[in-house]
């Protein structure tokens, strides 16, 4: 038992420990041998990082590394260790690689091509952070910047709002630094970063599935479910024959991407949560993406 217990131990560190490389090293590429060469920019931390960069003229795995080590301190002193947990690998490994690319001096396109560069960044960057979701990791950037202003000033403004505002003002305030044509550009790069972290994450398609869930927040899931994910949720008793304790199960359909919000949404309140999640063939009703009922063909 012991044997498959260190078996078991060695494959999911090793399973980590490839996450997190891939994950650094498309999230680097994409930044040190298509958008820097190109004279582009984006969200995030790399838009951040480029900005000031522009104004000074640090090393910018340097300025990468300052920056990831501050959002790490200002996650650990608002949110704690288990939010930190999340960022600490990423923040680390990707200065590193970025450095390590960096001195390569490698460029891949042969020619500038800021249309075709701009693709690429997104391609690439939304596969990093497909990549990192996967495996429970986040880079540090402004998600997490996002998650800390939640947390302590907008409690009920849904994180994704406030990182839509955050990135949106790093592209405007892009415009004036760089070029308009450049803000666009980097726009466009994060439409496709987030279908690619989609399709990485997800496959070519996003099926409904039924998610059941027996917790010690019902009530905290919920309003969750409710108010940040926008869907229905039904509750029921039920009684475990073991323990004979009664629970409240709830239960939501949704899709396979909101799933995995769900879970992350228990990894933080109550990690020994029991979740099953089972997909579904199709889904008649009225509800967000779901098929009509009087249509003939819902399949």
């Amino acid at each position: 038992m012991e044997e498959n217990e260190r078996k078991y131990t060695f494959k999911q560190f090793l399973r980590e420990v490839v996450i997190v490389l891939a994950s650094a090293f498309s999230g680097s590429i994409a930044q040190t041998a298509v958008m820097i060469p190109n004279g582009l920019t984006s969200g995030g931390m790399p838009g951040i990082v480029r900005l000031i960069t522009h104004f000074m003229p640090f090393n910018y795995s340097v300025v990468y590394w300052v920056c990831s080590m501050l959002v790490v301190l200002i996650v650990f002193f608002t949110m704690g260790w288990q939010d930190v947990r999340k960022i600490i690998s990423l923040s680390i490994v990707y200065p590193i690689m970025i450095a390590l690319l960096d001195k390569t001096g490698f460029v891949m396109l042969s020619h500038n091509d800021k249309f075709l560069a701009s693709m690429l960044v997104g391609v690439l960057y939304g596969a990093a952070t497909g990549i990192g979701y996967i495996g429970g990791y986040s880079s540090g950037g402004t998600d997490s910047i996002a998650r800390v202003v939640k947390f302590r000033l907008l409690k009920h403004v849904p994180v994704s709002h406030i990182l839509m505002v955050i990135d949106g003002s790093l592209m405007i305030i892009s415009a004036f630094v760089f070029d308009r044509n450049v803000a666009f550009y980097a726009l466009f790069s994060t439409l496709i970063s987030m279908k690619a972290t989609e399709m990485v994450m997800m496959g070519l398609t996003n099926h409904f599935v039924e998610v059941n869930v027996i917790c010690a927040v019902p009530d905290k899931l919920t309003q969750y479910i409710l108010n940040e994910m926008h869907r229905g949720a039904t509750s029921f008793r039920s009684v475990g024959e073991y323990t004979k304790a009664d629970r409240k199960v709830i239960q939501t359909i949704c899709t396979t991407r909101e799933s995995l919000n769900v879970k992350a949404f228990l990894a933080d309140h109550d990690e020994k949560a029991f979740i099953t999640v089972t997909p579904l063939s199709t889904v008649w009703g009225l509800g967000k993406g779901f098929s009509n009922i009087h249509d003939v063909d819902n399949n």
